[in-house]
């Protein structure tokens, strides 16, 4: 009540009674943040540390670099910012990892959904990442699928772009094993020579006789490279 009469007061003594109680009572709240920042036409959905997963179409510090992800996807795509949201791995990109906004498809319970999706030309380069604080690595989707949706790989088979997300895949992790032996320049979607003699080793080790690359193969990848990653 008190208040209310210092109001009046200062009102009455300026001589404009109601002006200055209106500006000083009825304040307007202010404008709640907008569900589409970017104005990319979906909405804007920042995601918590759940636990979950999420497959990253598109990251970047401009909404130009999500925009063609939208196109993709339509309304299936969300997107966040990422201080915001949850201090995870949102980028491949080394030189980067911590992009301002990211696209994303999800959130998804388990890895086993946006993994089968994410070794698909459809999202060929895109990634997954666990709603995890502090997770340092992408998903490498070796890790996760069963060896039973793996394509057998061997030297001289036609350059075909969905083995070739397998073939990267299977490289990259080679690159991770040894870097030395194995450089990222070899990373090039077709199953070579090199990419051969690096896995013959792997193979012997496993009681595998080396040449093609086929389910006992690409477990003892997995059993051999997987415990490395953190996500």
């Amino acid at each position: 009540m008190r208040s209310r009469l210092v109001v009046l007061v200062l009102a009455a003594a300026l001589g404009a009674g109601g002006g200055v109680t209106a500006a000083l009572v009825d304040r307007p709240a202010p404008e709640p943040e907008a569900a589409d920042p970017l104005r990319l036409g979906v909405e804007r959905a920042d995601l918590g540390c759940t636990g979950q997963a999420a497959l990253v179409v598109a990251v970047g510090d401009t909404p130009a670099a999500l925009r063609g992800a939208v196109a993709d996807h339509g309304d299936r795509v969300r997107y966040l910012r990422t201080r915001d949201s949850c201090a995870t791995r949102w980028s491949a990109n080394e030189d980067h990892p911590v992009p301002t906004w990211a696209a994303y498809l999800g959130p998804y319970d388990d890895l086993a959904e946006p993994c089968a999706e994410r070794m698909t030309l459809d999202h060929k380069g895109d990634g997954v990442t666990v709603l995890t604080d502090g997770t340092t690595d992408l998903v490498r989707c070796v890790c996760v699928l069963p060896t039973t949706a793996m394509p057998d790989l061997h030297l001289g088979m036609p350059v075909d772009p969905e083995l070739g997300i397998w073939v990267r895949a299977l490289q990259g992790m080679l690159v991770d094993l040894d870097p030395v032996r194995f450089p990222e320049e070899r990373v090039t979607g077709r199953y070579d020579e090199a990419t051969a003699a690096r896995m013959a080793p792997l193979q012997a080790f496993n009681d595998i006789a080396p040449g093609p690359v086929e389910e006992p193969s690409w477990r003892a990848l997995r059993d051999r490279a997987c415990g490395g990653y953190d996500f």
